[in-house]
């Protein structure tokens, strides 16, 4: 009986949860940028539901093999003046008018960007742009299940893949509960691909995080 168990949650983590081959996904996007990135792109500034789940994976991954205008101080410069109100629910109409121009613009440079994409769901909502708002949600979560059905994040194996530090260090956060500060422990290894892996862990609980890619240098 417990054969059959261990079998049918093999079955369930294969079916749903599916291996970032690394190597693959950076080949694609630098050998052939139009067709594995662009193309791509263009399909999720549309409409993210066009995309199946091995496209959204070299799409979300590949970002990290593509040279974009773009990077974190971009996001943290405008923090004060636009994302800080922007991810509030409650922003007014008139500050969402004031920054919505300039939101855009930084969406236009990197639409991939969860916390922009959720400062323009908030502001399109106080700006009463329904399509806009439903296509910023639609993206946000496509995204995010892309994260997630990544790896289960369980073992070395099957680690949830994430494409910026900040992400790594977020999953920290899944050990509430199982211990204290002491118990906290992290493991970082290299892998061959240039990516980074994490293990963090907490009495009895683990989870594994890949940094795909690895530390940005830029």
């Amino acid at each position: 009986m417990k054969k059959i168990s261990a079998l049918l949650l093999l079955l369930h983590s294969l079916l749903f949860f599916s291996q970032i081959n690394v190597e693959e996904i950076k080949k694609n996007a630098t050998e052939n940028p139009q067709k594995y990135f662009y193309d791509y792109l263009e399909m999720f500034k549309k409409d993210p539901s066009k995309l199946t789940q091995e496209e959204m994976n070299q799409l979300y991954y590949g970002s990290r093999f593509v040279k974009l205008d773009y990077n974190l101080s971009v996001y943290s410069n405008q923090s004060k003046e636009i994302w800080t109100p922007a991810s509030k629910r409650s922003i007014s109409k008139s500050k969402a008018q004031k920054i919505v121009s300039k939101a855009e613009e930084t969406y236009a440079r990197y639409p991939l960007d969860k916390e922009i994409l959720r400062g323009l769901f908030n502001i399109y909502n106080a700006l009463d742009d329904k399509t806009k708002s439903e296509l910023s949600d639609r993206q946000y979560h496509a995204i995010e299940n892309t994260v997630k059905n990544s790896g289960t994040g369980n073992s070395a194996d099957s680690p949830i893949c994430v494409i910026w530090a900040g992400d790594v260090i977020k999953r920290i956060d899944d050990l509430r509960g199982y211990g204290t500060v002491r118990d906290f422990k992290q493991e970082i290894k290299i892998l061959p691909d240039g990516s980074m892996l994490t293990m963090y862990s907490m009495g009895s609980k683990q989870i594994f995080v890949k940094l795909v890619g690895g530390m940005r240098l830029d």
